[in-house]
């Protein structure tokens, strides 16, 4: 009892100390984060990109349904431009500013490692058959050809720009 008096009587006496207000009268102000006149310009380019994408990406998904194209690669195409347009859409609205929270630039990076890991596990697996086939000897050599090396270079991209707008 008398040591709940002594913390009452405590707390009466030195509640003059006490700040009053708003918190944000105390806090050190922020500035918030401009975007720079080039990232608004390469990201307006990357979503005007987008449209394009869409339609080539429609029109070889319907190239692939009318000459009667297995369902593996009917779903491997829809993954490939999903991937690019994933690439673009993100990267251009985060570069113009629309994508500012810490929860946002996560979800939307990892969404792009997930995209294009499997992007790229799908074209190694494609890759190894088309070697297989005949197209090289080895990987060093098969990837030599620039349809090889492109193909997995977009994937990698795609992880690296989802690093990236994780970290920041």
């Amino acid at each position: 009892m008398i040591l709940c008096w002594e913390n009452l009587h405590f707390l009466t006496r030195y509640s003059n100390i006490m700040l009053e207000g708003s918190v944000d009268q105390y806090s050190i102000p922020q500035q918030e984060k401009q975007t720079s006149p080039i990232s608004m310009i390469t990201g307006t380019t990357a979503l005007v990109l987008v449209l394009p994408a869409a339609v080539i990406a429609l029109m070889e998904l319907l190239d692939q349904i009318e000459w009667g194209g297995e369902s593996r690669w009917i779903i491997y195409s829809m993954m490939f431009s999903l991937t690019i347009i994933s690439i673009l859409l993100i990267s251009g609205l985060y570069l113009v500013g629309f994508i500012k929270s810490d929860n946002a630039k996560m979800s939307s990076g990892i969404y792009l490692i997930a995209i294009s890991t499997l992007n790229l596990l799908i074209r190694l697996r494609y890759l190894n058959d088309d070697r297989e086939m005949g197209w090289g000897n080895s990987w060093f050599e098969f990837m030599q050809m620039p349809w090889v090396h492109e193909q997995l270079e977009l994937a990698f991209l795609g992880i690296l720009i989802g690093a990236l707008i994780m970290k920041k």
